[in-house]
C-alpha cells in the first residue's frame, strides 16, 4: 500500500476564484447535485479506475461517500476537498489528493469541474499543485488524467508492480 507523507496537510485552501474545503457530509447535496449533472463525464473519466458515479446513485449514497472521504482525510489515508467558486459560493467540483502507487511522484492528483467551469480546469490544476508543492511539501505531483493519461498511468503502475 502506498503512504503519503506531506510535511504538513490542511483542510481547506482559498484563493480569488476557488475555496477548497474537505469532502464531507454537510455538503452532500451540493456535491449529489453537481455529480449527477456531469454523471456520464465522470464514468468515462474515472474509466479504469471505477465505475462511479452510479447513472442510479441517491443522495444516501453519495453521503455515505463522503462521510468515507472525511474518515480517509481524518486517518491522513487520502485527502478529498469539495471545490467551490468564490464568487457564487457553488460547488463546481471535487479534487482528490492520493499517495502515488508510481514511484516516481509524490502524490496522484485527480479533479473535476462541473462542465459549465471548464474554462477553469488549468487555473485549478495550477493553483493545486502550487498549493501541495508550496505547502503540503509535495514536489513530485502525477495529475493524473491531465499530463499523463489514465491509460498511460495505469500502464506504469503495472509495469511496476
Amino acid at each position: 500500500m502506498s503512504v503519503l507523507c506531506p510535511k504538513a496537510v490542511f483542510d481547506k485552501y482559498e484563493d480569488a476564484t476557488f475555496k477548497l474545503v474537505m469532502l464531507e457530509p454537510s455538503v452532500a447535496l451540493q456535491d449529489y447535485e453537481v455529480v449527477m449533472r456531469n454523471q456520464v463525464r465522470l464514468r468515462a473519466f474515472f474509466k479504469g479506475i471505477m465505475n462511479w458515479p452510479k447513472a442510479d446513485m441517491t443522495l444516501a449514497e453519495n453521503t455515505a461517500s463522503l462521510a468515507h472521504h472525511q474518515s480517509e482525510f481524518e486517518q491522513r489515508e487520502a485527502f478529498a476537498f469539495s471545490v467551490f467558486k468564490v464568487a457564487s459560493r457553488a460547488c463546481i467540483g471535487s479534487v482528490y489528493v492520493d499517495a502515488s502507487r508510481n514511484i516516481e511522484f509524490d502524490c496522484e492528483l485527480y479533479f473535476w469541474l462541473d462542465e459549465k467551469e471548464l474554462q477553469l480546469e488549468p487555473q485549478l490544476a495550477s493553483a493545486v499543485c502550487d498549493w501541495l508543492q508550496q505547502d503540503w511539501g509535495l514536489s513530485r505531483v502525477a495529475l493524473v488524467g491531465r499530463e499523463i493519461s489514465l491509460s498511460d498511468w495505469l500502464r506504469d503502475i503495472k509495469a511496476q508492480s
